[in-house]
């Protein structure tokens, strides 16, 4: 072999060896930049929290009917109605209250309008009582004006929600239809809603206590149906946030 060819040989050995080495020392300078810079992680972002709600608060102003005489206070029809449409109840009804007739824990509708007041509830139910039948018609009405303005007055963000006075399984008296007219009247000027949901118990006496004066669980049942059929949206199963 020539002399010439030997150093053109040894000169293309060189030159792979150098290459070589210098593709051995960027890999390696690769991986020790790896090594030292692992891959950064994107943070996540924490749950927003979820807000609690309440429920909305009512009150209950009535008679024994709506105090479930004869039964346990949570058969009473607005407290059927309250757990149905997730509401927060205080039942302020007592035995034989009305608008002007004094019951049984010496008060009347207008005394428990005023502990309702102490409440500031989101809701006040009332309906119609036929303890004061018998009673002047005008001094019942005026009663009946009286609360509603104390209501809209004292609780101006509550909404009153009135129901027309229930009878038993007979034709109630004339003398109901002159007490209702004035709280429809009084209670939708107040921007209040007012229910009339007729006589549920009417032709049903199998809904009727022995003394045939206050309703079954199952009456009170019907009696919650019947009203809970007829609130507005915003009242049915309406939680707020707190």
């Amino acid at each position: 072999m020539s002399f010439s060819r030997t150093l053109r040989i040894l000169g293309v050995v060189g030159a792979f060896l150098v290459a070589s080495a210098m593709a051995g020392a960027v890999a390696h300078a690769a991986s020790s930049r790896t090594a030292a810079s692992p891959r950064a992680t994107v943070p996540t972002a924490p749950a927003a929290p979820t807000a609690r709600m309440a429920p909305l608060t009512a009150v209950a102003i009535g008679d024994s009917i709506m105090d479930g005489h004869g039964l346990t206070e949570a058969q009473s029809w607005p407290s059927v109605l309250a757990d149905e449409q997730g509401w927060d109840l205080t039942d302020l009804a007592s035995d034989g209250t009305g608008y002007v007739q004094v019951g049984a824990e010496d008060d009347t509708f207008q005394a428990q309008a005023e502990k309702a007041v102490s409440l500031d509830p989101d809701i006040v139910i009332v309906a119609g009582s036929s303890n004061d039948l018998g009673e002047d018609t005008a001094a019942v009405q005026k009663a009946e004006s009286t609360l509603v303005r104390t209501i809209s007055t004292k609780l101006p963000n509550a909404r009153i929600v009135a129901v027309n006075t229930f009878w038993g399984d007979t034709a109630p008296p004339a003398q109901l239809a002159d007490f209702d007219a004035v709280v429809e009247q009084a209670v939708s000027g107040s921007s209040g809603t007012y229910l009339d949901v007729g006589q549920p118990l009417a032709g049903r006496p199998d809904l009727m206590q022995s003394d045939d004066v206050h309703p079954t669980a199952e009456g009170q049942r019907l009696l919650a149906a019947s009203i809970g059929d007829r609130l507005p949206d915003d009242l049915k199963a309406a939680p707020r946030a707190d």
